[in-house]
């Protein structure tokens, strides 16, 4: 495993700045080197770490990134916003929101030898909380980086928004066909649906908790687990207004200057 100073990806990330002139000595030639990198990012936060993200869960957002499968980012409490909140687009240069499940967690959940089940994910979580994800990157040509920096991106972590509405009883929602619309300006945008994330919210919650078990980690009680998007990532532009209708469970919205 190569010795990387994370410091420039830290510092890059925090400060909304841009990668330029990276070094073949800086760049994580495998996965895990890509996860250590991504583990200082904790070093920035005055917090405990607030939760995990997953980038790539659907086709589409795959695409809008340039990889193949998932991967896992944190969320630091510092990006974390309540509804209604502001959002400028100055430093932001994906400019794109995203519709999420988001789950909190009910108890810690160890790494062990083999695969966590669904059923054993599901009696692990607290609540469901409906969610807008502001994603970004601190490269410029994101899209053909691969996998491996993007990760010590942290899987393009941006601000996030989750809902004032958290709802226990889930156990008999059907999160495969569980619809989600996206208004831009009062106008319907994008329309969404659970199965568009690795087929199912909870699958892609097991991807992320067997992901987090083999780097060794724990996904700690009350973290809060943002699974992808379930709509196209949409574009924003200042002005915008954007509200993610999630049904039965609520709305969640922000504004972009």
């Amino acid at each position: 495993m190569l010795e990387i100073n994370s410091d420039k990806y830290l510092k890059v990330w925090n400060n909304r700045l841009m990668h330029e002139n990276i070094e073949r000595t800086e760049i994580p030639q495998n996965k895990l080197d890509a996860y250590k990198i991504q583990a200082d990012y904790e070093k920035i936060s005055n917090s405990d770490l607030f939760g995990w993200k997953i980038a790539g869960s659907s086709i589409e957002g795959q695409k809008d990134i340039g990889v193949d499968g998932p991967i896992a980012g944190r969320l630091l409490k510092e990006r974390y916003h309540k509804p209604g909140s502001t959002f400028s687009l100055e430093k932001n240069q994906m400019k794109t929101v995203e519709a999420e499940f988001a789950f909190k967690i009910l108890n810690d959940i160890n790494p062990q030898s083999t695969d966590y089940i669904l059923d054993e994910i599901i009696e692990n979580i607290d609540c469901v909380i409906p969610a807008i994800e502001i994603p970004d990157s601190r490269f410029l040509d994101f899209k053909k980086i691969g996998a491996n920096l993007l990760i010590a991106d942290n899987a393009c972590a941006g601000d996030f928004v989750l809902s004032n509405n958290v709802f226990t009883d889930f156990k008999a929602i059907d999160f495969k066909n569980f619809g989600v619309n996206c208004y831009k300006n009062s106008e319907l945008a994008e329309k969404g649906i659970g199965s568009n994330v690795l087929g199912d919210p909870l699958i892609a919650l097991t991807w992320i908790i067997n992901e987090l078990s083999k780097l060794n980690i724990t996904c700690k009680k009350t973290q809060i687990v943002m699974t992808g998007t379930c709509i196209k990532p949409l574009k924003v532009r200042e002005g915008d207004h954007i509200i993610m209708d999630f049904f039965e469970f609520g709305k969640v919205d922000c504004h972009f200057i």
